[in-house]
């Protein structure tokens, strides 16, 4: 028999989740195994709606008796009938479908792009140098040993370790579900994203605490930081190891990093609400005084303060 035309049943966002093709007007929906096409919605009825093809290029809806009827875009609530062309939608129940005919003229042909940057073994290199010069900038800040191999190959052997670890995990997946490893586009990912993440968690929000004479833009920042960094790192993974779907998956990734934000913050808070020592506000960062953009108190300040906290922990 030849096709005449395709039943599309649609998400809410468009997709397609399966086609049924049509072979003779009319065409019958419902629950019943009756009916040409078997719809699995406890909103439907067993004999739900007739769909028959008109002169035109546009097709009759009927409602066979429906408590629910159905609902086009272009006419809104509960109808017993309808007419829709090729490109409208239709719900009946919780389903919503359209129908395709045979000749429908579908888009262009998108062209594929050239290799992704993160896949090229250049972005590979920037990555690692990222990751190495963001832990090596720490150390070099922060430096309070005589030895200079730790201050050197430490970071090697941390952050190259964990590093390859992270990456290596995520291959292994990609390999397990498609036979593509994909190494080096995860290897890229890693290290930019956390590459970035410790410069900015290091070196530069503690600098900018110290420039600003507070420790409010890091104890603010510094727990939203992570998530920010580690949402788009995974769910630049699972779209490269998979082909779920892409919104679900962001909303999916953004309740977790929320709830990551949770877990690390709200209990070390709770806990520690009382801890007035653990609570005390103060620098982690000195700096040259050259980088200060606000001043402290200035030294007799200091002093009269200082004299009025003894009193009271004399008193």
């Amino acid at each position: 028999m030849e096709r005449l035309a395709w039943i599309e049943v649609v998400d809410r966002h468009g997709d397609v989740t399966i086609r049924h093709p049509v072979y003779a007007w009319p065409v019958k929906l419902g629950r019943a195994y009756t009916n040409d096409i078997v719809l699995d919605d406890p909103y439907i009825a067993a004999n739900h709606l007739e769909i028959n093809s008109m002169a035109d290029g546009r097709y009759q809806l009927n409602a066979l008796g429906s408590a629910n009827g159905l609902v086009t875009e272009a006419l809104r609530g509960k109808r017993t009938d309808a007419t829709v062309s090729a490109n409208d939608v239709t719900r009946i129940g919780q389903t919503q479908f359209r129908i395709r005919p045979i000749d429908y003229v579908v888009s262009a042909e998108k062209l594929l792009s050239g290799t992704p940057w993160f896949r090229s073994w250049s972005a590979l290199f920037v990555g690692v140098m990222v990751l190495l010069l963001s832990q090596l900038l720490e150390r070099w800040m922060f430096y309070a040993s005589d030895d200079i191999y730790t201050l050197l190959l430490s970071p090697l052997f941390e952050s190259i370790s964990l590093f390859l670890l992270w990456a290596g995990f995520w291959a292994l997946i990609g390999w397990v579900q498609s036979g593509r490893s994909n190494f080096i586009a995860h290897a890229v990912i890693a290290s930019m994203c956390f590459g970035l993440f410790l410069l900015l968690d290091g070196p530069l929000l503690r600098y900018v605490d110290f420039a600003l004479n507070s420790n409010r833009v890091n104890s603010v920042l510094s727990f939203l930081l992570l998530p920010l960094f580690l949402g788009p790192a995974i769910y630049r993974h699972i779209c490269l190891v998979s082909r779920v779907n892409r919104r679900k998956l962001g909303v999916t990734v953004v309740v977790l990093m929320v709830c990551l934000v949770g877990v690390i913050n709200v209990p070390g808070k709770w806990i520690g609400k009382n801890d007035d020592l653990g609570s005390m506000a103060y620098l982690r960062t000195i700096g040259p005084p050259s980088m200060l953009l606000i001043h402290g108190i200035s030294i007799d300040e200091f002093i009269i303060g200082a004299s009025a906290l003894k009193s009271k922990v004399e008193e």
